[in-house]
């Protein structure tokens, strides 16, 4: 008699251990998501981005992390954009420690992905492809980096292979970036994406990339306004401020809800078009990105040669606190 109490009261007992653990485990993951959730509203971002771009071996050493860092905060700038991949297209996420030291500087850190780095020849791309550069990504968010930006996410400027639509380039686009976004939302991290300067500028573009197929699946978006690369039209080579502005002005309308952070040129490529100084060059662009009323800037130099614009930034940081204060003290005395 005794033996079958035992037998019958061993499944229930089994029974009992099954749901607590199932319990138990619900919980865990409802906390998780908890954590997810509190993390992402903590996070600060900047009010107005001021940025500067850093390849994966600058951001890969402290040694030279630091004095980048060091020199772009007595500049004024908050704001980071670090490559987690080598030029050779390996991953070269930047490490946890160095993310962290940015942040504890008062830097917000992003990481840049390139997706296709001539533009996408092949359509569709190797699903082994893609699934690196979400893997790239998702190591970055792991590492701690509060934003992933994904630059060369376009087809190539030439053609590709086989016949694709437009409509068929943008939903292969959007339908990359939404992955990601589902894949990488349990970190609470904002999705960003670089486009041509030109892009803002026109309604349909060969290589895929319109305003308002991003403006539906990314947070913010980054108009590459190099004066120098407005080939096609002699005033916007030449004209920093205006070329800066209008590309900026021009995205903000189309974009209902994202961001526009644009890049801004911080390289002597074609300067002498404008009849400027390379330090009036810089200073011009962001003076424009100021009065376009967009979400800030970030600086661009492959070489990561930034003397001359971060001296600029210093300079034009400290005029601009002088001229708020004088204002401030004339609405005082008023």
């Amino acid at each position: 008699m005794n033996d079958r109490k035992y037998i019958i009261l061993v499944p229930i007992f089994l029974l009992l251990i099954g749901a607590i653990i199932f319990v138990c485990g619900k919980g865990v993951t409802r906390g998780q998501q908890n954590n997810n959730e509190k993390k992402k509203l903590s996070y600060t971002y900047p009010i107005f981005y001021k940025g500067f771009y850093l390849n994966s071996g600058s951001g890969g050493s402290m040694v030279k992390l630091k004095r980048h860092i060091e020199r772009a905060k007595q500049a004024g700038l908050n704001t980071v954009v670090i490559d987690v991949q080598t030029p050779g297209m390996k991953s070269a996420v930047t490490p946890k420690e160095h993310v962290e030291y940015c942040l504890k500087m008062g830097f917000h850190p992003i990481a840049r992905v390139v997706v296709f780095p001539e533009g996408l020849k092949e359509y569709p791309a190797p699903k082994e492809l893609l699934e690196n550069r979400l893997a790239v990504a998702e190591a970055a968010c792991a590492a701690g980096f509060r934003e992933i930006q994904f630059d060369y996410i376009r087809f190539n400027d030439h053609g590709v292979i086989g016949r694709v639509s437009l409509s068929q380039k943008y939903d292969y686009i959007s339908g990359f970036l939404s992955t990601a976004r589902a894949r990488l939302s349990k970190y609470g991290v904002k999705i960003a994406a670089d486009i041509f300067g030109r892009i803002p500028l026109n309604t349909d573009d060969n290589i895929g990339q319109k305003m308002e197929v991003f403006d539906r699946v990314v947070d913010v978006i980054c108009p590459m306004a190099y004066p120098s690369h407005y080939t096609w039209s002699k005033k916007m080579m030449s004209d920093p401020y205006y070329t800066v502005h209008i590309t900026s002005k021009r995205a903000k309308e189309r974009a209902s809800k994202s961001e526009i952070v644009p890049w801004i040129q911080a390289f002597r490529m074609k300067v002498k078009r404008s009849g400027l100084t390379y330090e009036k060059y810089i200073e011009a662009q962001i003076q424009a990105v100021h009065d376009a009323g967009v979400r800030g800037y970030l600086l661009w130099n492959a070489s990561q040669d930034y003397d001359v614009p971060l001296a600029v930034c210093e300079d034009f940081y400290k005029r601009y606190k002088t001229i708020a204060h004088e204002a401030s003290t004339v609405n005082k005395e008023k």
